[in-house]
C-alpha cells in the first residue's frame, strides 16, 4: 500500500466507497438523516449521563465565556466516532468482497479505502455541524486554520489502522469481536467524556495520554472548542503515530494482503 499504487487504483477505491455509501441506509425511511440523528441521539444520551447525572463540568470556551458541556462533547465524539465507524466498516467491507476476490484480482486496500472514504464523507458532515454549531456560539478562531493538518493526520492513522484490522480479520475471523471490545475499552480510556487533567494518578495519566486516540481528540478540542494551537509534545505524538499506521499498514499489505482470495 503505497502512494502510488493508491493514485494507480483511485478509480476503483471511488467505485468501492459509492457503493458503500449508496448501501449504508438503503431501505431505511429516513435514509441519509440517519447520519446526523445517530451521533446526535449518542451526544443527547452521553451529556445526559455525564453531565446532568454526574454533573461533569466543561472546559471554557476559548473566547474566555463559561463553557457547554453538550458543545464540548460533541467536539470529542465527533473525532471518536469517525475512528470507531471507520475501523468497523472496514473490516466488514473487506470481508463482503471475498466471493469478488476469488474471480478478480484487486489489491485488498481498495474496499479499505472506499470503506474509509465513505466514513470520512458522513463525518464530514458532523464536523461542519460543530464548526457551525460552534459558530452560533461565536466561538471561533485563527487555529481553526489548522483543522486541514488535524483531519489529514487523523485519516492517514485511521487508515492505516482500518487496513491492518481489516486484512487481520481475514486471518483470525475472532478479531472483529475482540476489536469491538477493545473500542469499548478505548472509549473510556480516550478523554471524550471527561477532561484528561482530572485524572489524578500519575501512572493512569500517563496510560490514558499515551493512547493515540487521546491525542487527536485533544488536538480537535484544543482548535476548535479552546481555540489554541495544541501542545507541541500532542502534535508531535499524532505526527508519529500517524507514521507508525501507515508503515505497519504497508507493510502487513505487502507481507498478508496481496493475494487474499484463498483465505476468504
Amino acid at each position: 500500500m503505497t502512494a502510488p499504487g493508491v493514485l494507480q487504483y483511485r478509480s476503483l477505491i471511488w467505485n468501492f466507497a459509492q457503493r458503500d455509501l449508496k448501501s449504508r441506509f438503503k431501505g431505511t425511511a429516513i435514509g441519509w438523516a440517519w447520519s446526523l440523528l445517530l451521533p446526535l441521539a449518542s451526544l443527547f444520551i452521553y451529556t445526559l449521563v455525564a453531565h446532568y447525572i454526574f454533573r461533569a463540568v466543561p472546559e471554557p470556551f476559548g473566547d474566555g465565556r463559561a463553557g457547554n458541556f453538550a458543545v464540548w462533547l460533541f467536539v470529542g465524539l465527533t473525532a471518536w466516532s469517525f475512528f470507531a465507524n471507520a475501523v468497523n466498516v472496514s473490516m466488514a467491507a473487506l470481508l463482503g468482497t471475498g466471493t469478488l476476490l476469488q474471480k478478480i484480482y484487486f489489491p485488498s486496500f481498495a474496499p479499505v479505502l472506499g470503506a474509509v472514504i465513505g466514513v470520512i464523507i458522513q463525518s464530514a458532515i458532523e464536523i461542519a455541524l460543530v464548526l457551525i454549531v460552534l459558530c452560533i456560539f461565536t466561538n471561533v478562531g485563527i487555529t481553526w486554520l489548522l483543522l486541514p493538518v488535524w483531519i489529514a493526520l487523523f485519516v492517514g492513522f485511521t487508515a492505516g489502522a482500518a487496513m491492518l484490522f481489516a486484512v487481520g480479520n481475514i486471518y483470525f475471523r475472532d478479531l472483529a469481536h475482540i476489536i469491538s471490545v477493545v473500542l469499548q475499552l478505548l472509549f473510556y480510556a480516550t478523554p471524550v467524556l471527561y477532561q484528561d487533567n482530572l485524572i489524578k494518578d500519575p501512572i493512569l495519566h500517563k496510560v490514558i495520554l499515551s493512547n493515540p486516540l487521546t491525542e487527536f481528540v485533544l488536538l480537535f478540542r484544543d482548535l476548535a472548542y479552546s481555540l489554541t494551537p495544541g501542545r507541541l509534545n500532542i502534535w508531535a505524538g499524532a505526527v508519529a503515530w500517524t507514521a507508525i499506521s501507515l508503515g505497519l499498514a504497508t507493510f502487513v499489505f505487502h507481507r498478508y494482503g496481496r493475494d487474499l482470495a484463498e483465505q476468504m
